[in-house]
């Protein structure tokens, strides 16, 4: 089995020698000293990276390529480092590039540079100003794993992989077998083979990553390092590539460029891939309706809407976020483990770029980055918050351990906990305010309409929506279903596994010290400071109940849960006496829930070829079946996000839209395959329930 290298993630410890970043592990400088930065870093870049791969040529040439399958181009690179190969490209891709296309660059870096060191290291840098202020507002908390960074409003998206280089990029790749890895997906155009020197850091430059690069090329690629050491040249060659000595820059004699010239045979498959689908994808326009106009359809659209999709969504209310994203208040809530299966890790990646996505609206004033902090309800919740605690010790800047003297500070109210965890990056939102936004924003058309029923129309490949009168609402190519719950209504969808789970909200309006509450507490339950003199807490689990009328026992609930989280809370709500409990307001609705508590993204399956195709599978789980999925053409889910719609959305809609536009999705390939829509249908065939 393959080593698992997350762990070996570690912020680079950076010294400064003549004013020029050393690495003390490599030995080695991030750039060159021999002529200030802006006169000689930049050049080597341009002269390396930028001239050797042709790039401002190439991207003039896109102005006349406007019936390409794909409006992306694509650069990989081998060390990440400061980001100034990502910052020249992107300063030169805004500058040659039409408005219509966009750039991923693909980055892997092991040693990640900390926040603090690298704006020390970019206060020189004022060719790139302005893009790097944008790389630094939205720089990520360095967990291992992969990180989505957007700048220039969307046109330009970062994958910044933090692990090793060879293991992160075979991550994201369709299949772990070369012929597939970029099986209908975009390739990479160019390489900048960069990082530490192979004498310095020999474990990077290896056959296998080289072989894991060609993988993910095709026959337009091309390739530049600075390197033109015997072993390197000789990897890429064995790996497919055309490998050409150049002249160095400056006083370095000699470095590589070339071609990627390689092919593929194809194989017999080594494990199942029930997740490429056996149609092409060839979509022969942008259109896309989505159904349901929540957390989940708007993040999509938004997500899709910058790839150049033109989306309409259709709601059966006359605006945005009236069902399960309705509430006043709804929490980016974190959920770690020290475990490393799928839920935590997709837990971690889908809160930290939450927390970057809605830092644009806290800041416009809408909701509050006010922190979260989470307080134990139990021995083994304490346990595990002391468990995460150490996990994520060198993460200040993700979560924090507090004492009890902290807790009182951060919370504004005397409380009684030992020991609770505070992420400050996360805070509340309001979801109806925050889907309005997004849709004025994006400018994104708001259909009317209740759909009972969808069609496949084969003769001019579009999907027909039909309402309750079986009248025809509006047809697209491509469809994607946000219906939480009713997801499963539909004829195409009806194998998915999904809980319709009732919640109610409690709004709190005491006068009392409640009002204190400067952070969102969450334990056994959650309570959000106030808001237009209204604090939200909650919420029950009603699982069976389907009346969205509210229920004085559920008040009396809601209010229970926050004093055994911790007596405090309950002293702080203390004037709201229980007779006056029937008297406060809430909001029942329903989450959408599944049994493994991941979401559910991706293609919808034709279940009953699908199942036909896996059938092997009741007799022996392990069998390795030579074919691909089988899917409805077109038809895309969304839903499944549980009473974390906030946390998941920015995420699972960028995974979605990536995999629409048939582009390398923004996180590894294990975890896109634990939330598809098409896992229940594997796991039940092996467990022989279908």
């Amino acid at each position: 089995m393959t080593k698992d290298l997350r762990s070996e993630v570690k912020t680079a410890a950076i010294e400064w020698r003549d004013n020029i970043p050393f690495c003390s592990e490599f030995d080695d400088f991030y750039y060159r000293s021999e002529q200030p930065f802006t006169e000689y870093g930049v050049k080597e870049t341009e002269y390396l990276f930028l001239q050797q791969n042709q790039l401002r040529e190439r991207w003039e040439n896109l102005f006349a390529q406007q019936d390409s399958s794909y409006s992306v181009f694509v650069i990989g690179e081998t060390g990440f480092g400061t980001g100034l190969n990502f910052l020249s490209a992107c300063d030169l891709w805004l500058k040659t590039a039409p408005k219509h296309w966009r750039l991923q660059f693909i980055s892997t870096e092991i040693r990640p540079i900390s926040l603090s060191d690298i704006q020390e290291i970019h206060q020189g840098w004022s060719v790139f100003s302005e893009l790097s202020k944008q790389l630094l507002d939205q720089y990520p908390i360095l967990t291992p794993g992969v990180h989505l960074v957007e700048l220039a409003e969307g046109s330009i998206q970062l994958l910044l992989l933090l692990g090793e280089a060879n293991q992160m990029l075979k991550s994201i790749a369709q299949s772990p077998q070369s012929f597939l890895a970029s099986y209908q997906k975009k390739s990479v155009d160019a390489w900048f083979l960069d990082g530490f020197s192979p004498t310095k850091n020999p474990d990077m430059w290896t056959d296998e990553l080289f072989e894991t690069v060609a993988s993910l090329s095709c026959e337009e690629t091309t390739f530049a390092t600075f390197t033109c050491a015997s072993a390197v040249r000789k990897g890429l060659v064995n790996a497919g590539f055309e490998a050409i000595k150049i002249k160095g820059f400056g006083n370095k004699r000699e470095s590589l460029k070339g071609n990627f010239t390689g092919q593929f045979k194809a194989e017999n498959l080594t494990s199942t891939h029930w997740h490429i689908n056996q149609l092409p994808n060839q979509k022969s326009n942008k259109d896309v309706i989505i159904i349901g106009a929540g957390i989940a359809g708007c993040l999509t659209a938004a997500a899709l809407n910058k790839k150049g999709y033109k989306v309409r969504i259709v709601e059966r209310h006359n605006s945005a976020a009236n069902e399960g994203s309705g509430n006043l208040q709804a929490v980016v809530y974190p959920k770690l483990s020290r475990q490393n299966d799928a839920l935590p890790r997709v837990n971690l990646t889908a809160m930290t770029l939450a927390s970057r996505y809605y830092q644009q609206f806290w800041d416009q004033g809408l909701g509050s980055q006010c922190g979260v902090m989470l307080l134990p309800d139990s021995d083994k919740s304490t346990l595990n918050l002391q468990q995460i605690a150490e996990r994520y010790t060198d993460h200040k800047e993700l979560v924090t351990p507090l004492d009890n003297q902290q807790i009182c500070d951060i919370s504004g109210l005397t409380l009684e906990a030992q020991l609770g965890l505070f992420f400050p990056r996360l805070g509340w939102l309001p979801p109806q305010q925050l889907c309005q936004k997004i849709l004025e924003e994006e400018n994104i058309t708001l259909l009317s309409a209740d759909i009972d029923q969808i069609e496949r129309c084969s003769k001019n490949n579009q999907w027909i929506l039909k309402d309750q009168q079986a009248n025809i609402v509006a047809s697209a190519e491509i469809l994607v279903i946000a219906t939480a719950y009713e997801c499963a209504n539909f004829s195409q969808t009806n194998f998915l596994s999904v809980n319709q789970l009732r919640g109610q909200v409690t709004y709190i309006t005491t006068d009392s010290a409640i009002n204190d509450l400067k952070t969102v507490i969450c334990g056994k339950g959650y309570i959000a400071p106030t808001s237009n003199g209204v604090q939200s807490c909650g919420a029950s689990y009603n699982k069976g109940l389907l009346s969205k009328a509210l229920r004085v026992e559920d008040h009396l609930a809601n209010i229970d849960t926050l004093s055994k989280t911790d007596p405090g809370i309950a002293k702080a709500i203390k004037s709201e006496k229980t007779d006056d409990l029937k008297h406060l307001d809430g909001r029942a609705n329903f989450r959408c829930t599944t049994n493994d508590y991941l979401p559910i993204v991706g293609a919808v399956p034709n279940a009953e070829q699908f199942i036909q195709q896996y059938q092997a599978l009741r007799q022996d789980a392990t069998s390795t079946i030579d074919s691909f999925g089988s899917y409805q053409p077109d038809l895309y889910m969304h839903c499944g996000l549980g009473s974390r719609g906030l946390s998941y959305g920015p995420l699972t809609a960028e995974i979605l839209a990536a995999e629409i536009s048939g582009e390398i999705p923004p996180i590894e390939r294990d975890l896109s395959l634990a939330m598809h829509p098409a896992r229940f249908l594997i796991r039940d065939l092996k467990r022989r329930k279908i």
